[in-house]
């Protein structure tokens, strides 16, 4: 069993049950509770400084998600297959970039102002900083809430977090260039120019994911073959 790397409190939330939500929600998209390793609910209720009550609704919570519970087998990190991520990515192209055109349309010169400065500061976070994906998640949390779509953020959000970890595992880069011509379009107010954008960039993405992953698989079957 793979030891449990120290889980910090990543919010301050309303009760234990919360608490312990926000804080393995954390330790899964930031990497150090990896795809596949079982979650052993002793150690983590240890780790947490919580009752295993509190801790076992936490897991609920990310059931079926980012966490796979079975009555007889236990609990693990949900994995991801290559075909599964092709399919996030399908719906993520199809939602984003509409979110995208919808939420460029009608910004303030304020808002688009905020949103230039969020996109900044993204790309000056450093690379391989746990702080990357938070700051990423964060820009487009805030961008494609100015679409009006609650129900198509939050599934945006939940799709961006159970693939976007997978970037962070495997280091996969983000384009620099994309973010730049996002903000021209946002600053221009121009809704066809940034759903053309963030296709682009979520396919390109996608592209440099699925071939570490197939790279990644063949060097695991060499190295099975060998031993």
């Amino acid at each position: 069993m793979s030891p449990v790397p120290d889980l910090t409190w990543s919010a301050e939330p309303l009760s234990a049950e919360e608490a312990a939500t926000a804080s393995i929600r954390d330790a899964i998209l930031s990497g150090r509770l990896v795809p596949g390793q079982r979650l052993a609910q002793a150690e983590l209720a240890a780790q947490l400084g919580v009752s295993r009550i509190p801790l076992r609704d936490a897991l609920r919570r990310l059931d079926g998600d980012l966490v796979t519970i079975d009555g007889r087998r236990g609990c693990w990190v949900t994995s991801l297959g290559i075909g599964e991520i092709k399919e996030i990515y399908e719906i993520r192209i199809a939602l984003e970039s509409r979110c995208a055109s919808l939420a460029v349309t009608g910004l303030s010169d304020q808002e688009a102002r905020h949103l230039f400065g969020l996109s900044e500061q993204m790309d000056r976070t450093q690379s391989g900083s746990p702080l990357v994906y938070r700051a990423r998640r964060a820009f487009y949390a805030e961008l494609y809430s100015h679409a009006n779509r609650p129900r198509m953020r939050g599934l945006i959000l939940q799709l961006r977090d159970n693939v976007g970890r997978y970037h962070v595992l495997k280091d996969v880069r983000h384009s620099v260039d994309a973010h730049e011509q996002l903000r021209s379009h946002i600053m221009d107010r121009n809704p066809g120019g940034a759903a053309e954008v963030v296709v682009a960039h979520l396919e390109e993405t996608r592209d440099d994911l699925l071939a570490t992953m197939v790279q990644d698989e063949h060097l695991a079957t060499l190295a099975t073959e060998e031993s």
